[in-house]
């Protein structure tokens, strides 16, 4: 059974726009830092005494999620998030790399103890493994070219315009339902889809907004465009949930982690580490 690890970090309408989330500030940046975790108040003190080592199973080669420096040291947003966890819970740590499709297969094994998910447990993963509260999500946002008239998100301002998005994604699924009267323009890939609205073939596009965030702040969009209207994320069924995930007989390990990251959320550990890696808010 294969769980999908850091292959995509990554909308009913306007009315679940994410904008009932709650923010933090950053302390480095500035920039505003989602809360996806509402804090545990449970007693975890028999388990924390049982947990003595955690083998973290991650990729080597999704920055800014997981990469290695000049140096050839693992860094990026996922190792030090979760180093800090292991410095709340004083506890030992090792990070050993597998590629994502041997992420489950070294877990079954018992050749680590935690893996990475970028997927919701559906009912069979749910059998079989124990998923922590996410600590990140990924939502969809749209982009136009900077000076566009679109001024809005709506169904009524989009119809007629044509609009960008990967073909056979859960964004394509989610326009064609959502917004019938647009004109859907659909790319096979990546690229295409960023070129199409650089060079104005397409009034806006839809995509994963971790990918959409760091093409807009990057070279290869020349500056040419800007997100419109804010994240289609929780409730929508597009959004991934990023978790830690265990063997299911596993509870006393998960029960940990959750408190580890509940405790980097509180102390403001999170958002100092998100702002290091994410130069603005994808939400």
């Amino acid at each position: 059974m294969m769980l999908k690890h850091l292959c995509r970090p990554g909308l009913v309408v306007a009315s679940l726009l994410a904008a009932g989330l709650p923010w933090q500030v950053a302390h480095a940046t500035g920039e505003q830092v989602p809360q996806f975790r509402q804090v545990s108040k449970a007693d975890v003190s028999a388990s924390l005494r049982k947990v003595r080592r955690i083998r973290f199973a991650i990729t080597g080669d999704q920055p800014p999620f997981v990469y290695r420096n000049e140096a050839g040291e693992l860094t990026g947003f996922i190792p030090l998030l979760l180093g800090g966890v292991c410095t709340e819970l004083k506890t030992r740590c090792e990070f050993l790399t597998r590629s994502g499709d041997a992420m489950t297969a070294a877990l079954d094994a018992n050749e680590v103890d935690a893996v990475v998910s970028f997927a919701s447990p559906d009912a069979k993963t749910a059998a079989t493994y124990g998923f922590t509260r996410p600590f990140l999500r990924s939502f969809s946002r749209f982009a136009t070219r900077r000076g566009s008239p679109i001024e809005d998100t709506s169904r009524r301002t989009l119809a007629g315009k044509r609009l960008g998005v990967r073909a056979n994604t859960r964004q394509a699924q989610f326009l064609a339902r959502h917004y019938p009267r647009s004109a859907l323009v659909e790319f096979a890939t990546q690229a295409e889809l960023y070129d199409a609205l650089r060079l104005a073939r397409v009034d806006a596009i839809f995509e994963d907004s971790f990918r959409l965030m760091f093409w807009l702040q990057g070279r290869n969009s020349q500056d040419c465009c800007q997100f419109l209207g804010r994240g289609y994320g929780v409730g929508t069924g597009i959004s991934q949930a990023l978790s830690l995930v265990t063997r299911k007989q596993d509870g006393d390990l998960r029960k940990v982690l959750d408190y580890g990251l509940d405790r980097l959320q509180t102390s403001g550990q999170f958002a100092r580490v998100y702002g290091r890696f994410f130069p603005s808010s994808p939400y």
